[in-house]
């Protein structure tokens, strides 16, 4: 179950309101995975405008510390979907590098993006002010 968790909250933020004008530079910043309502955070996530990205942070109620390096897309197939690949990672075991899956943009805006991911679970990740990223 603390896989899945992992695997669902490293995901996307968009700050356009309208899902179908999101550009692949809209994915740039920081955002945070969180539990309660973007009160604190647990990882981060942030977006490069060469289409990379990196992860970072600790696995909900366990000592697991994680790093992360991937790259990102948009895509307008059939749904508005972001995609991620994985590159580096500081636990295999939990996510293998060439791991790649694309997850569903449901809502966004400048401070909020939820996604849904293949599995049915919704995730909202919460926009960062760029002096609090690490």
């Amino acid at each position: 179950m603390k896989k899945l968790i992992f695997l669902t909250a490293l995901f996307i933020g968009i700050s356009s309101s309208n899902a179908s004008e999101i550009s692949p530079k809209d994915l740039i910043g920081i955002w945070g995975n969180s539990e309660d309502g973007g009160k604190t955070f647990w990882g981060y996530d942030q977006y490069f405008a060469d289409g990379s990205l990196k992860s970072w942070g600790q696995i909900p109620e366990t000592p697991v510390k994680y790093k992360l390096e991937g790259t990102y897309q948009v895509k307008h197939k059939f749904k508005l979907s972001s995609c991620l690949t994985i590159s580096k990672t500081s636990h295999p075991e939990f996510i293998p590098t060439g791991t790649h899956w694309c997850d569903e943009i449901i809502k966004l805006n400048d401070k909020v993006f939820t996604f849904k991911s293949s599995n049915g679970k919704m995730t909202t990740l919460y926009r960062q002010n760029p002096k609090s990223g690490r």
